[in-house]
């Protein structure tokens, strides 16, 4: 049984490259905005571009783009500047300072350093007034494992002062199964549904998160038979076009037969969610835009009780 996105504040959308998690979290955060909800579709891109889907300039403050939805990028310099900027006397004494190549050197150096920043900035948006619920198009399976430990490593190497506290706060969100909520995408092969599942076991067992469901993206379905596909084969097709028509045919229910038996070796896990293979415009699957938004959120809104 699909659990439904309720109460949760912070939504983390991961998986391996190419597993369409960027369209995957748009979706999301456009079906959580038709619910009524505030929210935001926060990026880990930190360069100054425009987000595939809604076609906007990624900034790190946020900008609306329906009403109810925006998003921004996230940026350790930047929330570096805004948490002085709010603490601090006089902040502007210390701009000239942040936009040094010392601060920056000083910040690579530092093992964690920008993913805890990135990461406060988070807890920042999703305990905010502003909005109900943020949606986190998150690193890649490889990235999201060093972003999540942040906060523990941070705790055992820090003891007390500002990054103490702040490490810990993040930390409890992140904990906390009814405000968080991490969905791990792959598509429905062997090895990225393996490395799928390890990040989720990970994720539950080590980071002690709320994980669920597994999403399969691009499920191709099994339009034929073998014993049709046999008939077509075999098949005296006259013209050029319904000959490329039955190599299409033939290809497609091929990629549908290896997919069936990867999902039917996660059968068994109690939360999974498949979402069909999706065209958007130009014919090319998962380029993240707004038509292969739209197209998404029907077989995600089982995730918001059903309702588009």
């Amino acid at each position: 049984m699909i659990r439904s996105l309720t109460t949760e504040q912070l939504v983390i959308v991961t998986g391996k490259g190419g597993a369409g998690k960027t369209s995957l979290a748009a979706a999301l955060a456009v079906l959580s905005a038709r619910q009524g909800l505030r929210t935001i579709l926060v990026t880990f891109d930190t360069e100054d571009t425009v987000h595939p889907a809604f076609g906007v300039r990624l900034r790190y403050k946020p900008t609306e783009v329906y009403e109810r939805l925006a998003v921004s990028r996230v940026d350790a310099f930047e929330a570096v500047r805004e948490y002085v900027r709010r603490k601090m006397p006089i902040a502007s004494l210390y701009e000239g300072f942040f936009k040094g190549r010392t601060f920056r050197d000083f910040a690579a150096a530092t093992p964690g350093f920008e993913e805890l920043m990135c990461l406060g900035k988070l807890y920042d948006l999703a305990t905010s007034s502003q909005f109900d619920r943020v949606v986190f198009d998150a690193p890649s399976s490889g990235h999201v494992k060093i972003l999540l430990g942040v906060p523990d490593a941070t705790l055992n190497v820090v003891q007390v002062g500002p990054l103490n506290h702040n490490a810990r706060k993040i930390q409890h969100l992140l904990w906390d199964g009814e405000r968080t909520r991490i969905l791990v995408a792959a598509l429905p092969e062997e090895m990225a549904v393996t490395e799928a599942l390890d990040l989720t076991d990970y994720c539950r067992d080590e980071r002690r998160m709320a994980v669920g469901p597994l999403i399969l993206n691009q499920v191709v379905p099994k339009r034929f038979s073998s014993a049709e596909i046999k008939r077509l084969t075999e098949m005296d097709a006259p013209s050029p076009a319904l000959r490329a028509a039955i190599r299409a045919a033939q290809s497609e229910h091929q990629l549908a037969t290896v997919q069936q038996q990867v999902r039917q070796a996660v059968a068994h896990w109690p939360d999974v969610l498949e979402v069909p293979r999706l065209l958007a415009d130009g014919g090319s699957d998962g380029d993240g835009s707004q038509t292969l938004i739209d197209a998404m959120v029907e077989p995600l809104s089982v995730l918001f009780g059903g309702s588009t």
